[in-house]
């Protein structure tokens, strides 16, 4: 399509682990697949150097003459188990090392018919033949190479189990750039309980008589509260106050997109209809296509395509944006998040800076497909970065932090938060500064109850929190912001300081992020608890697509209030 200067190899091995081609494919060779790419494929003998050599410098040139890319197809035959465990039963012995293919046996499960034909191919001796003949080599080098390749094999083999194991504790290094080794915590052991804060009770007598010693921190619960010696709450951070003619969520992604467009010739957007005159979906990038329309490029519709191909381009020292046009669709490009990008650096210590734009979220009647909560499959990966912008301040500041990161940074940006009126704010002409991935933001304090969301339910906890005010209650509301890294002091902060903690989110209740934070804070807050920590969730089905069934689906606002005042009465 972009007529590319690429040369794709295919070695056909005619098996895979035990499957033979004709069970995989109805096509006579692959190489014929490259019609379906609109380029040419061809296939050879994949013993035979000169004829490797002969394509390969045909392809090659005719890609640096501009031609695009071509198809190679080398056929040649597996000659030893798909592994070392699996030699037995491929040939049904356990082959010697040997510069002579082993005898296959009725009892593997390689078609010895072909294993004998191909075994006649072996291009060393073949090859070596034909340059003794044409007096390239001499008699007698075949041997000496050999020599020298098994000395040489020797040699490092040798080196490699001579090497010491390394040190266990590098196994917590190399997730992230830039981050200290992690390491397993015990949270029960006194020397790393008791620094968690300079008031945590040192014995369970002490939190015995703090918890019967009347309230003087001035929390506002009715009667006798459990002090703890209250953590303090993190500073509140509001962000631009709303304001009708400020710009909505959508806008601020468009803008974030851009300043970093503007500011690194590496950045580009890849991704389904995101170029030409359409400019995304939900047109957000359609005021930037005029400007950068070079640099915002439409993909196949191939969720896989559009992942593979910003790791590679991350790899080679790029900063892709990938979009999802809708965070569900990434289902069909898991592998190369969860498996490639994410694990690139702890392998190898190659850097995978992209960023992958999510539009994800329900509270649009948009049904199963097109609504679902997908950062919980994230979630647990070592490797993803996770933001989840609620604001448009924080969209633009965020898109900054996650296109200038060394790491892959997954950028859920609600939909139904797009071009919500209620959340509108004034943003500056230039570039923000980038807000830290990793921070979290109180934006209410109150010291009765904590509320903790991301995404569209931090502004329905705010809701909430307002209808709870009407009643002297005061909560705080803490807006995660980021998934991973989480701010684990903000949220340990309010647990401490508030004692009771209600967690809200829209993904279902089962296996969602809700349940992680709840565990950690009842592990490592639950001195200061004086309530069970409470999760409000989703129902655990598909998201529904009638109004009235995505209505009772989600947690309402009436719902959510309820368990408030439940858990405040507790």
């Amino acid at each position: 399509m972009r007529r590319l200067p690429a040369i794709f190899c295919v070695e056909n091995n005619q098996v895979a682990l035990s499957t033979p081609v004709s069970d995989q494919s109805a096509v006579r060779v692959f190489a014929d697949r490259a019609a379906g790419y609109g380029i040419p494929g061809i296939t050879i003998d994949g013993t035979d150097p000169d004829l490797i050599a002969a394509a390969f410098t045909w392809a090659a040139e005719r890609a640096r003459a501009g031609g695009g890319p071509t198809l190679v197809e080398l056929v040649s035959m597996r000659m030893c188990g798909h592994a070392h465990h699996d030699d037995m039963l491929y040939l049904g012995r356990d082959p010697q090392p040997s510069w002579a293919y082993a005898t296959a046996s009725e009892s593997g499960y390689v078609d010895r018919e072909s294993y004998a034909y191909w075994a006649a191919r072996d291009p060393i001796p073949a090859y070596a033949g034909r340059l003794e003949s044409e007096g390239i080599i001499q008699i007698g080098d075949l041997d000496r190479f050999k020599s020298e390749t098994e000395a040489l094999v020797e040699e490092e083999a040798r080196a490699v189990i001579d090497a010491r194991w390394p040190d266990a504790s590098t196994a917590g290094e190399g997730v992230f750039a830039n981050e200290p080794p992690r390491v397993h915590v015990e949270v029960l052991d006194p020397t790393v309980r008791l620094t968690a804060s300079a008031k945590a009770p040192a014995s369970l007598a002490e939190a015995e008589a703090r918890r019967r010693k009347p309230d003087t921190a001035g929390s506002g619960g009715a009667g006798e509260s459990a002090t703890y010696g209250d953590a303090p709450l993190p500073v509140v951070d509001a962000g631009p106050p709303v304001d009708p003619k400020g710009r909505t969520l959508l806008e601020a992604v468009m803008l974030g997109v851009g300043d970093a467009l503007r500011a690194d010739p590496r950045v580009f957007v890849f991704g389904e209809d995101v170029g030409g005159k359409y400019g995304n979906a939900f047109l957000v990038l359609r005021p930037l296509l005029k400007e950068f329309g070079d640099r915002i490029i439409n993909s196949p519709l191939a969720e896989g395509a559009v992942l593979g191909m910003s790791v590679g381009a991350a790899l080679a020292g790029q900063r892709p944006i990938a979009e999802m046009q809708f965070n569900d669709f990434v289902a069909t490009g898991f592998n190369q998040l969860v498996n490639n990008a994410a694990k690139v650096r702890y392998r190898w210590g190659g850097a995978v800076p992209m960023v992958v734009r999510m539009p994800w979220g329900g509270l649009r009647h948009a049904g199963p497909y097109h609504s679902q909560n997908t950062e919980p499959w994230f979630y647990r990966t070592a490797g993803l970065k996770i933001v989840v912008p609620s604001t448009p301040h924080d969209a633009r500041g965020l898109m900054a932090s996650a296109v200038a990161d060394p790491d892959p940074v997954l950028y859920y940006e609600h939909i139904a938060l797009y071009r919500d009126p209620r959340i509108k704010q004034v943003l500056g002409e230039g570039p923000p500064a980038p807000i830290p991935i990793g921070r979290a933001a109180l934006r209410r304090a109150g010291d009765d109850l904590a509320i903790v969301s991301y995404g569209a339910y931090v502004h329905v906890g705010m809701r909430v929190a307002d209808r709870l005010a009407n009643d002297g209650v005061q909560a705080s509301v803490l807006d995660l912001r980021s998934l991973v890294p989480l701010d684990r002091e903000a949220l340990l902060a309010v647990a401490r300081h508030c004692h009771k903690i209600l967690i809200v989110h829209e993904d279902s209740r089962t296996g969602g992020i809700g349940e992680s934070l709840a565990a950690l804070i009842q592990e490592e807050a639950f001195e200061w608890l004086d309530a069970p920590v409470r999760i409000v969730g989703a129902l655990d089905t598909p998201v529904p697509y009638s109004p009235p069934l995505e209505a009772f689906y989600l947690p309402g606002e009436d719902r959510i209030e309820r368990a408030a005042r439940l858990l405040l009465a507790y």
